[in-house]
């Protein structure tokens, strides 16, 4: 049994085709923007954590709940962590953690800036 279809629907079938066809080229050509987060700079929420570890008091009972960052210039990266930490006085707290982040030499990520917590 052979399917028959009209002209008209050949006709949009082949338009259809031609159009997602060269939707691809195009988009291929076109500069397209790198999804954000784990291939553009894995190691700067790493870089942002160890900074506030070493910064907080009692780092051995510190707890990184997560983070964002975004890029502000060239190799340059703003992180926002969350934190869990034990404050001087033996308090549980949580806070946020904000760290400027720049790309080294090396694919290394260095902190030029933590900003900690009242």
């Amino acid at each position: 049994m052979m399917l028959v279809l009209s002209r008209r629907t050949r006709a949009a079938i082949a338009a259809a085709g031609l159009l997602l066809a060269a939707g691809t080229a195009l988009a291929a050509d076109l500069e397209m923007p790198r999804p954000r987060g784990k291939d553009e700079a894995p190691g700067a929420p790493v870089a942002c954590r160890k900074a506030a570890q070493a910064k907080l008091p009692n780092p051995d009972h510190f707890k990184w709940d997560g983070s964002t960052y975004r890029k502000v210039a060239e190799d340059a990266y703003s992180v926002v962590g969350d934190v869990e930490y034990v404050g001087t006085d033996g308090a549980q707290r949580k806070a946020k953690i904000q760290c400027d982040v720049i790309r080294a030499p090396g694919d290394r990520f260095v902190v030029t800036k933590v900003r900690l917590p009242e």
